[in-house]
């Protein structure tokens, strides 16, 4: 007997050159970043987490600009 599936991964795409994860686990899509572990952020629709995506990867960008590295980043 086949197991449910909890989580699904839908699609890999490219946000300001960084590869990014996208998953439902049914209600929330999840956005991730390999290259950015920070990065984790989800909303109820594909359209809003893709939104919260890009904002958070210009934040994490405008942090690197100014010299600020969060723990764990190079």
């Amino acid at each position: 007997m086949v197991e449910p599936v909890s989580e699904c991964l839908l699609m890999v795409l490219m946000i300001h050159g960084y590869e990014v994860a996208i998953r439902t686990n049914g209600d929330t899509v999840r956005v991730t970043c390999p290259e950015l572990p920070q990065l984790s952020v989800s909303d109820s629709t594909l359209d809003g987490a893709l939104t919260l995506a890009e904002d958070a990867i210009n934040a994490i960008l405008t942090g690197r600009d100014r010299g600020y590295f969060p723990k764990g980043a190079a």
